[in-house]
């Protein structure tokens, strides 16, 4: 480190030319840190000339130690060094034996420096005095190490840490570890949360990311509540990071101090952070904590004055944290100077409901006092009254025009919420709010969800038109997919959810789209219905005509001399075949589907087809069955003929045959002829 030229006094090295003068300046309190069983804690070094009793006064609520280094031994010893927390090092009264030299030898080098500046090898020689002013310096602070490795150390009603076991080195820091890690240990030889065997320690900058973790606020680090909650007795290990202060140590710790009445926040705060020793932000974090956790509710009570702020950047209203705002207000580092007390709810004054009344009744001017509020809050609690009654009619019809009855049953569930807001006060007002809302936004929501529901009233009758037309579309994914993504978010934007929404896309949008997709309706169906019907009437022939050769086949089927039966499975797959409507009177480009979605006078919709491509699979299966059939009569015919064994039944079948070919017999076929035919083969 560097060191500027300095000098002896009184036989020591002047304070504030020492070669650790920047680290720690004479006479300022300089703010170090210290790790003691996984927690970071705040601490000062002070380093004075001489011994004055102010040295030794307590130091501020946010130091959890103080180092005290004098340059010259105290005669008596240091007196009324008044907490346990300080340490107080004085060095030996011999002093140095090379100081005097090294101090001029740096300073002869800074000399020498300064003259040889505007030299042509400036930079090397400057170079090779820096290496030996380093070194000197390093030789001094050894020197220093030495003076109070042999001098005395202090400390609060017993003996200061052995000089030998501090002063190991050359590092000033460590020195400085040391006396803080006895200091800590001397005062804090347990703390009730588990951070020893943390990786990292939990510092004063974490408890403002790990209380905004432990609720979800906006740009909350997930990973600190995972690596520290544990710990910190506000999470279980197995829990992936979820908040659950169950089982931590700390809060029972508070209930048991705060005793069932208020108490002074201050002085508790005090306690936890420096009796227990869970520093300020451990301290502040907890009991913030056990006000959220705690029931029967508790509280913390803030001056009038104070100046707290949401984690949404505006500011706390009134002047009271309940559990319901807690997980809404922004860390406050400074909350036990703006706090009075802290304990079980209490009597209500208006200062205290400031932030409650105006998110149920927001107030028409800025100047609105207690006196007003009454008669405020009375007609807020009427019109709210109305806007139920007319947004329960709004949601029967959606709940009758929708399957989706989670929905309205949770629109509904927001109403019946609202409508137990009652009081004759603000007082009233605010209990009741309390009563029905564990959280503040439950209450902003369903108030959104009122407004919402009250805006779609004039619009009702045109919404649910454009629902119950849509819904009765049918439009098959397969054969039309951009069609159906367009009817599937439009149904979507229609529900009673997505009409409600604070942040949606409100009707006159969700009205331009319903248009937009009857246009693009109306032209793909026409399309569609001049198609169908003019590829029906063929199928249904076909359809026809292999029907009849089925019913044959299925006759056939039953002479026992015709062989075993053929196409069995073919009559049931034909019938399985829709016939489709008969014929429609009404031209594609004619078809009104203003009202409804699909032709009046044949019903036709998207989701029917002709099945062509099956039917021309199973005709020719019915026509080689029917075949094979036809085939072993006629030769079981001709069999008899050659064999001489016709009679009056042959020669008469043999008519019918002439009458109509065996090949169509399929068209007269009939029980009495296929019993006929058993009697000629007979």
């Amino acid at each position: 480190m560097t060191v500027s030229a300095n000098r002896a006094v009184n036989g020591t090295v002047e304070a504030d030319r020492t070669p650790w003068a920047l680290l720690f300046p004479m006479n300022t309190v300089t703010p170090i840190t210290a790790i003691h069983l996984g927690i970071e804690y705040p601490g000062e070094v002070v380093r004075a000339a001489r011994w004055s009793v102010g040295l030794g006064q307590t130091p501020d609520d946010r130091s959890h130690f103080k180092i005290v280094f004098l340059q010259n031994p105290p005669r008596l010893g240091p007196s009324k060094i008044a907490d346990r927390n300080i340490a107080v090092c004085a060095p030996s009264p011999r002093p140095g034996r090379q100081a005097n030299r090294i101090i001029g030898e740096i300073t002869a080098a800074k000399q020498a420096a300064y003259l040889t500046r505007r030299d042509v090898d400036a930079a090397a020689i400057n170079s090779a005095l820096r290496e030996r002013q380093d070194d000197l310096e390093n030789q001094l602070i050894s020197e220093e190490s030495a003076r109070y490795s042999e001098g005395s150390n202090y400390a609060h009603d017993a003996p200061g840490m052995e000089p030998s076991h501090i002063y190991l080195g050359d590092d000033p820091m460590e020195w400085m570890d040391n006396l803080a890690g006895w200091l800590l240990a001397r005062r804090y030889p347990s703390v009730p949360v588990s951070t020893g065997a943390l990786d990292h320690p939990v510092c004063e900058d974490d408890i403002g990311d790990l209380f905004a973790s432990v609720f979800g606020q906006a740009g909350a680090d997930g990973d600190l509540l995972r690596s520290l909650g544990p710990a910190l007795g506000l999470a279980f290990p197995e829990s992936s990071g979820s908040y659950d202060p169950s089982h931590c140590p700390v809060l029972p710790l508070v209930r048991e101090k705060i005793g069932g009445a208020p108490a002074n926040f201050g002085e508790l705060h005090r306690y936890r952070a420096h009796e227990v020793g869970l520093t300020a932000g451990l301290a502040t974090l907890y009991l913030t904590l056990f006000v959220h956790h705690e029931r029967p509710e508790h509280q913390i009570q803030l001056s009038d004055e104070a100046t707290m702020f949401m984690a949404d950047g505006g500011p706390l209203l009134g002047t009271r944290p309940t559990p319901d705002l807690i997980p809404l207000i922004a860390w406050n580092e400074d909350l036990a100077s703006n706090a009075t007390s802290i304990g079980p709810a209490s009597g209500t004054r208006f200062n205290d409901v400031k932030h409650h009344l105006p998110v149920f009744s927001p107030p028409r001017n800025s100047t609105c006092g207690k006196d007003m509020a009454g008669d405020i809050l009375a007609g807020t609690i009427k019109s709210i009254g109305e806007s139920i009654a007319a947004a329960r009619q709004i949601l029967d019809f959606l709940e009758t025009g929708h399957d989706a009855t989670d929905e309205t049953g949770k629109l509904k569930a927001s109403l019946d919420r609202l409508s137990q807001v009652s009081g004759d006060d603000y007082s009233g007002v605010y209990h009741s709010i309390r009563t029905v809302y564990s959280s503040l936004l439950d209450l902003r929501d369903d108030l959104e969800t009122l407004r919402q529901l009250a805006a779609l009233d004039d619009d009702f009758e045109e919404i649910f038109g454009a629902w119950a037309y849509n819904a009765s579309v049918q439009v098959p994914s397969a054969g039309f997919p951009n069609l159906a993504l367009d009817q599937e978010t439009l149904l979507t934007g229609l529900s009673p959810s997505q009409l409600t929404r604070s942040n949606g896309r409100g009707w006159s949008a969700i009205a331009r789209d319903a248009a937009a997709f009857k246009v693009r309706y109306v032209q793909t169906y026409r399309e569609y219905h001049r198609q169908f019907h003019h590829a029906l009437p063929a199928f249904q022939a076909s359809l026809m005509t292999a029907k009849k050769k089925s019913a044959a086949l299925e006759l056939l089927n039953t002479i026992i001399e015709l062989g075993p039966p053929e196409g069995t499975l073919l009559e049931e797959e034909l019938a399985a075949l829709a016939v489709g409507p008969a014929p429609c009177s009404q031209q594609a480009t004619e078809i009104d589907l203003s009202s409804e979605p699909h032709c009046l006078d044949c019903q036709t919709s998207l989701a029917q087809t002709v099945p062509a491509a099956e039917l021309t699979r199973l005709a020719p299966q019915v026509d080689m069955a029917l075949g094979g059939k036809t085939r072993e009569l006629s030769r079981r015919l001709v069999e008899k003929a050659l064999a001489g064994r016709t009679d009056e039944r042959w020669q008469e079948f043999l008519q019918i045959v002439q009458a109509s070919k065996l090949s169509s017999l399929a068209n007269t076929l009939d029980n009495n002829l296929v019993a006929f035919i058993r009697q000629v083969l007979d």
